[in-house]
């Protein structure tokens, strides 16, 4: 279904789930999930909704504060855990594309507590968070709600691998690593080598490649696909621009070469990812 409010555009979508008593009293489960679109006055501000919040900034920015910790800063790539058992605030300060998971279950208060140790907000995405949650979605989106089961699977995944992330944090995390995927996020149109990346972080090539890839998930030149990417299907989803044209915009070097990308990574074309949202 198509959500209504302030600041939310109108290609954002939201899926409701009711989960059984069985599921109440045994899993993390989902009590709604959403891919949203919005401009710069997206805001919710509520005394409680019983449940916990994970957001996901695929693009844009903005915040989030609750009743554990002070009000943090949200910029692309990173996600959120809010607890919306008390007072609580987010929002979007730019234009922006989130995906976003309402839940609970027996130990979801556990798991969060756990993960809010490690700081104001959770580590800097990776790929397998980001596929954990974007597949929740897009399954949802596709054939309906999931199983329960299946539902708690997800969920719990997705909340170990920040705990996992989080206790590695410091043998892994190396800022260099992270201005260069700032940098590939902020500039996917342009053509950025490895060689050009190493030279920016001041590595040697295979040093830059194996830390990236550690530190990150993915070799870099995948990260960069990823990145164009979601640029693309923003772009797809907003836009009326033809397919070469949003090709080139994202840093393809052909139109070809982009639907093959598209195609190989998301099992669609990107016409085809067009008229299912309705572009």
């Amino acid at each position: 279904m198509r959500p209504y409010g302030r600041g939310i555009l109108p290609q954002s979508q939201i899926f409701i789930y009711d989960a059984s008593e069985q599921a109440r009293s045994m899993f993390l489960h989902a009590l709604c999930v959403g891919h949203y679109f919005c401009d710069g006055d997206y805001v919710v501000n509520r005394p409680s909704f019983d449940s916990y919040l994970l957001i996901y900034f695929a693009r844009g920015g903005g915040y989030c504060q609750d009743r554990n910790r002070g009000r943090a800063r949200l910029r692309q790539d990173d996600f959120a855990l809010i607890d919306c058992y008390g007072p609580h605030e987010y929002g979007a300060t730019e234009e922006s594309e989130l995906y976003w998971i309402h839940f609970d279950g027996p130990t979801a208060r556990a798991l969060c507590q756990a993960i809010w140790q490690s700081g104001q907000t959770l580590p800097r995405s990776f790929e397998r968070c980001r596929s954990s949650l974007v597949e929740f979605f897009d399954r949802t989106a596709q054939s309906g709600p999931l199983e329960e089961a299946e539902q708690n699977r997800l969920i719990v995944n997705l909340l170990t691998e920040f705990l996992v992330r989080a206790a590695h944090k410091d043998e892994a995390g190396d800022d260099r690593i992270e201005q260069i995927r700032a940098y590939i996020l902020e500039n996917p149109d342009k053509d950025l080598t490895l060689e050009a990346l190493a030279k920016r972080a001041s590595m040697s090539p295979y040093h830059f490649a194996r830390t990236f890839k550690r530190q990150v998930g993915l070799p870099p030149h995948e990260y960069l696909i990823h990145a164009r990417l979601n640029l693309a299907k923003f772009y797809l989803m907003s836009s009326n621009n033809s397919v070469k044209e949003i090709a080139y915009s994202c840093g393809f070097s052909s139109e070809a070469s982009f639907c093959t990308a598209f195609k190989n990574r998301l099992g669609a074309t990107p016409t085809a990812f067009r008229m299912k949202h309705d572009i």
